[in-house]
């Protein structure tokens, strides 16, 4: 029994030492790897810049939902980043080339700043207005600020509707009859 015990012992231990190469079979002999030298000649990521692009791809592309078009995919995007202290700062802009585009979407792309360790510390979408510094958001008796007047020249336009009279549309022809029962059978 104790020798039975010690075969089965050393088989199973054998089989735990092999080595899986399952990894070989997918990849291709045929690409020829450059040398370290050569693959250093581009830009280097450090390892916390390469964790705040991370961070800013999963916030702004959620890894769960439908599958995406093409120019929602990361692929379709470029990623610029530059630290600047403890601050990581992350652009995401469209590619549209990688889907046959000549042109972008609108309002497509954000910027982020995060820190080194990791968390968001403010994130700006294409489109959302820039808050000068020291700039008050709290709520005053002025005017509300809105997406039309981000740009600082103009006086807001007022999308109120008035309260005084019901609204009168011009007439127009619609191609009915004239009739003021719609045409409806008798």
């Amino acid at each position: 029994m104790k020798v039975r015990s010690l075969a089965l012992l050393f088989i199973l231990a054998s089989l735990g030492c092999r080595r899986h190469q399952g990894w070989l079979e997918l990849q291709d002999p045929s690409i020829r790897m450059p040398s370290y030298e050569t693959i250093m000649a581009g830009s280097p990521i450090d390892g916390l810049t390469l964790r705040a692009l991370q961070v800013a791809a999963e916030d702004f592309f959620p890894s769960q939902g439908a599958p995406r078009a093409c120019i929602d995919t990361r692929e379709a995007h470029r990623f610029y980043a530059v630290r600047s202290g403890e601050v990581i700062y992350v652009a995401i802009l469209q590619d549209p080339a990688h889907c046959g585009r000549a042109y972008p979407s609108l309002d497509a792309g954000a910027r982020y700043a995060i820190s080194v360790d990791g968390r968001i510390l403010r994130r700006l979408l294409a489109g959302e207005p820039e808050l000068a510094v020291g700039q008050d958001t709290s709520k005053e008796d002025g005017p509300e600020p809105s997406a039309l007047d981000a740009d600082g020249g103009t006086e807001p336009i007022d999308v109120s509707i008035p309260q005084a009279g019901p609204v009168h549309f011009p007439g127009l022809a619609d191609a009915g009859t004239p009739s003021p029962d719609a045409g409806a059978p008798r």
